[in-house]
């Protein structure tokens, strides 16, 4: 009898501290989930922008970019709001695919990595790898207004959805540590890990391919394409997660999809830019829908939508300083096209519902 009450104690004992684990497992998991670090927000929280040193071997760094790149040591610098001035040793490496080969880019985007115990008290704190999206050519001020107008797609989606990468603008004096190449002063933004993206959102990363764009969720889906249409890019796929990535909250439910990457896009027309010739379309400018058909009434809450936050779009490009005029009158010019569009049901059914995707 008295060993029975000695296992009856065990088991209740045993259950309480199971439950109480596994209390203290859950709520560690929802103040820091896959290790997310509550202060990595911050740099992404505010437009101001960020000026930046990033010290490197250039000639070392910008040569390596083949299928074998390594990380090369590097120092960022920046002046902190009490004027003091931080440095951080950090690792670098060239990234990107098109950008990095030096046929097309003679400076290509680079990936910050940055040690997190170095980090605490600095922007640049909760930090580990941070994409660094670059101006592709050096002697050319137009590749500069070429990275401000990618910048201003991803401030534009945000007004749409938090399921979106936030981003931070930051203007970069790239010195040459061996002291062979001229300093570079030049606009660039960091993006949001999506790692950080996801976690924000209480979502996780769903890296599963040939996923259709009629099995994500639908509501976000028809903006997203009608997005995409309104910047004039076709350089994405879901199925493919070509400048995708799908979230998700439970695999039960349909995942979201977000896009990244806009340089191909007809609202930043760059230079190196163009259309797959499979899509009959002469030019990135020139506007085609890649959503996939759907009724009529689907598509209308998405146009809805965009004429809601036309006055946002406008003013948020109207008020940046660092917009070129001349870029500013050409954005305005291609947004009024799309604007014009929208409002015509002849036009709508033209380049949405006869345009659409059937497969």
């Amino acid at each position: 009898m008295k060993q029975i009450v000695n296992i009856r104690i065990f088991l209740v004992c045993f259950t309480i501290i199971y439950h109480f684990c596994s209390f203290l497992s859950l709520a560690q998991t929802e103040a820091d989930p896959a290790g997310f670090h509550p202060a990595a927000t911050k740099l992404f929280q505010s437009d101001d922008l960020v000026e930046l040193t990033l010290s490197f071997n250039m000639n070392e760094v910008l040569k390596d970019v083949g299928d074998d790149r390594i990380k090369h040591d590097a120092i960022i610098t920046y002046t902190d709001e009490a004027g003091q001035q931080i440095s951080l040793p950090i690792r670098i490496r060239t990234r990107g695919h098109f950008r990095r080969d030096p046929v097309n880019c003679n400076f290509p985007p680079i990936l910050l990595d940055f040690p997190k115990s170095e980090t605490v008290n600095t922007i640049f704190e909760g930090q580990n790898e941070l994409k660094l999206v670059t101006h592709c050519r050096s002697k050319s001020k137009s590749f500069e207004q070429i990275v401000i107008k990618e910048y201003l797609v991803y401030k534009i989606y945000n007004l749409f959805t938090e399921e979106s990468f936030r981003v931070r603008l930051v203007r970069i004096l790239y010195e040459d540590t061996e002291g062979k190449k001229d300093p570079i002063t030049q606009f660039g933004f960091l993006i949001e890990p999506e790692e950080q993206m996801a976690d924000r959102n209480g979502y996780e990363i769903m890296e599963i391919e040939y996923v259709s764009q009629e099995r994500t969720q639908q509501d976000k889906m028809m903006t997203l394409c009608v997005f995409q249409y309104f910047i004039g890019n076709t350089d994405w796929s879901v199925p493919v997660l070509h400048n995708i990535i799908l979230l998700s909250k439970d695999v039960q439910q349909p995942p979201v999809a977000v896009p990244y990457d806009f340089d191909w896009s007809g609202m930043v027309n760059a230079p190196y830019a163009y259309p797959a010739p499979q899509l009959g379309i002469e030019n990135v400018r020139q506007r085609l829908f890649r959503g996939f058909c759907r009724p009529e009434e689907e598509y209308q809450p998405a146009f809805d939508l965009f004429l809601e936050k036309k006055s946002e779009i406008y003013s948020l490009c109207e008020n940046f300083p660092y917009l070129d005029p001349r870029e500013l009158k050409g954005l305005t010019n291609y947004f009024n096209l799309f604007y014009k569009t929208i409002q015509n049901p002849k036009s709508v059914r033209n380049e949405f519902y006869l345009k659409c995707r059937s497969n």
